[in-house]
């Protein structure tokens, strides 16, 4: 895995193999407004939106401000919006959910992450995280 399509192409695949085939995973290709994550997911129980990165938890203002003002708006039902972060040569991705808790005196801060191994192992621990 050398970029951020691939990782993106992984996380489709996990989430088949995951459900067995019953969801919907679609890129998100957005110009018109900034902050947007890049994939929408939709399972039988539940929709997430995913904000992918490669090699570097850093989020745009306007990234982690669409996920908080989201989070917020969902956050008493199982839907999620969150960034997974792929660390290749650790072999992890992280997990960051970015909601109220994260606005700080001196602006928003970086949430707790939640690593997991970056192989279909640690994918299946990731999806049994968001889905208890």
């Amino acid at each position: 895995m050398k970029k951020e399509a691939q990782f993106n192409q992984w996380i489709r695949r996990q989430f088949y193999e995951q459900t067995d085939g019953k969801l919907v995973v679609q890129r998100i290709e957005n110009t018109t407004s900034n902050g947007v994550p890049d994939i929408l997911v939709i399972m039988q129980d539940r929709v997430l939106l995913v904000e992918s990165k490669f090699e570097t938890g850093k989020v745009r203002p306007e990234q982690s401000a669409f996920q908080i003002k989201c989070n917020e708006v969902i956050k008493d039902s199982v839907n999620k919006c969150i960034t997974l972060t792929a660390y290749p040569k650790t072999k992890r991705f992280v997990m960051r959910k970015f909601d109220s808790s994260c606005i700080g005196e001196t602006g928003i801060e970086d949430p707790c992450p939640v690593t997991f191994s970056l192989d279909p192992t640690g994918f299946k621990d990731f999806f049994n995280y968001i889905t208890k």
